[in-house]
């Protein structure tokens, strides 16, 4: 299994786009100067009409030493010997409200955006326990059942939006009810269920599904999205700009506001704690520290305890195409010949 020990530095690949495009404008700015400074029968005669430029296959090489030198740094590496590790932590499972109402710009940049934005750097900080994902609307989809690839989790996490499912509405309680029969059928073992959402309940069962945790042992946070003020709907056309504004029968934008009442109680009734995101900074980070008071579990798992590193490779070759960069001439002089 290929994978990298410091992942985020890819991101630097983006850079290389970035100077290909600010070395076409420079090329083209550069022309203009000499167009207009230089005679061009003049600056033929300087260049040499037949001699070669090597300078775009300069570029192409420093651009490869650029890409080698990112990927060496990222720690590329092959796992070679697997074996059984143990690892100890809790069952979390984390519900996102993909609502049309969680788009609502009273936060910023929208409630969706900003949850998932808290949950990633939640998922990055957990150790030994498992995480799952949920996301409900008007149904309720398992979109990663509990895994200790954070990773994987964190990547089904980005296609999680108001578009991913089909019927709208908020339904907590079969969102409960999912991730109450997707945790292991043990008693003993203490869960987490994290519910994000703005608290907009449109089912009236709500608490059997409450006493239905409680009875297998599910401890519920709950974090409340949005503000008491509340805010608008936005519609968006096929370019990502908004038009207008969701609108009620009677054409009167309509104004969601963050509902509280539920969450509070779904987290009291399980001996869960409430937080509203707009008032609380990192509030994930500190259900995550209230989570670790729970009774850890021992898992057994395999796992790659050897890897072959390759990120010398890529330096190697960094070092070698720096070599050929420098001895290379920016031009292939020819005799020309005057007829």
């Amino acid at each position: 299994m290929i994978e990298f020990a410091y992942p985020e530095i890819l991101w630097l690949l983006l850079f290389i786009p970035i100077l290909i495009i600010f070395r076409i404008f420079k090329n083209k700015k550069t022309m203009k100067l000499i167009n207009k400074n230089i005679n061009e029968k003049m600056y033929k005669r300087l260049i040499g009409k037949n001699n070669i430029s090597l300078k775009k296959i300069h570029f192409l090489i420093e651009l490869f030493i650029i890409a080698f030198l990112i990927i060496g740094a990222s720690g590329l590496r092959i796992g070679t010997d697997i074996a059984e590790l143990k690892r100890e932590g809790v069952d979390i499972i984390v519900a996102l409200d993909l609502s049309n109402s969680m788009t609502a710009t009273d936060i910023s940049p929208n409630r969706l955006e900003r949850s998932k934005f808290e949950l990633k750097k939640f998922i990055a900080n957990l150790k030994g326990d498992r995480i799952g994902l949920i996301g409900f609307a008007g149904v309720v989809h398992l979109q990663c059942p509990l895994t200790l690839d954070h990773r994987a989790a964190s990547m089904l996490l980005n296609i999680m939006d108001e578009k991913l499912l089909p019927i709208q509405g908020t339904a907590i309680a079969d969102a409960i009810n999912i991730a109450v029969r997707s945790f292991p059928d043990e008693k003993n073992r203490d869960k987490a269920l994290i519910i994000i959402s703005d608290g907009e309940d449109h089912e009236h069962d709500i608490n059997d599904a409450i006493e239905n945790a409680k009875e297998k042992g599910v401890v519920i946070y709950s974090l409340g999205v949005g503000t008491l003020k509340g805010g608008q709907i936005p519609i968006y056309n096929k370019q990502d700009k908004i038009v207008d504004y969701k609108r009620d029968n009677s054409n009167h934008v309509i104004t969601t506001e963050l509902q509280e009442n539920t969450l509070r109680q779904i987290a009291k009734r399980t001996n869960g704690k409430y937080f509203r995101l707009s008032s609380t900074k990192s509030p994930l980070n500190k259900i995550y520290k209230d989570i670790n008071n729970l009774e850890k579990e021992e898992y057994k798992t395999h796992g790659f305890t050897k890897y072959k590193e390759l990120f010398q490779i890529f330096l190697v070759l960094a070092m070698i195409l720096l070599l050929l960069e420098y001895f290379l001439p920016n031009y292939i002089y020819k005799n020309n010949k005057n007829k």
